[in-house]
């Protein structure tokens, strides 16, 4: 069971490096204004400001990933409810309060987060599924 576990875990570490790269891929890729010099000015503050929330967001996907090591312990592993809540309660929470508060007005970053959370639901099924298929042999 452990390692079943810890090979969710790893994989949701991959999943959130490999968003974190396509995020600074697309940020990358915006087209500058060829104004003066101010709007230069703004767009670099602005290019640094979107590097800023992408390792913010990193930093808090890899946080999120160790909710998932929480499954270690069968009281949670054998509920849905809490298991549900290792996979997608803190995420869900944070896009929630980000998309409410708008507190970040960044299109692209909210598409991300969006895929962000529909793998981790892909991850939880395939993750129940396996444990189901586990507890019954």
């Amino acid at each position: 069971m452990k390692k079943i576990v810890i090979r969710f875990w790893i994989i949701n570490l991959l999943i959130s490096i490999i968003l974190f790269v396509a995020y600074r891929i697309a940020i990358s890729q915006t087209e500058t204004i060829n104004g003066n010099s101010f709007e230069k000015w703004i767009q670099f503050f602005e290019l640094l400001l979107n590097f800023g929330f992408s390792f913010f967001y990193f930093i808090a996907m890899i946080i999120f990933s160790f909710a998932i090591l929480l499954n270690l312990i069968k009281k949670v592993r054998n509920k849905l409810y809490l298991s549900f809540l290792t996979f997608l309660g803190l995420p869900s929470i944070c896009i929630i309060y980000m998309i409410f508060t708008e507190l970040i007005n960044f299109q692209m970053l909210n598409f991300f987060s969006v895929i962000y959370i529909f793998i981790m639901t892909i991850q939880f099924l395939m993750f129940r599924k396996i444990i189901e298929k586990t507890r019954s042999e």
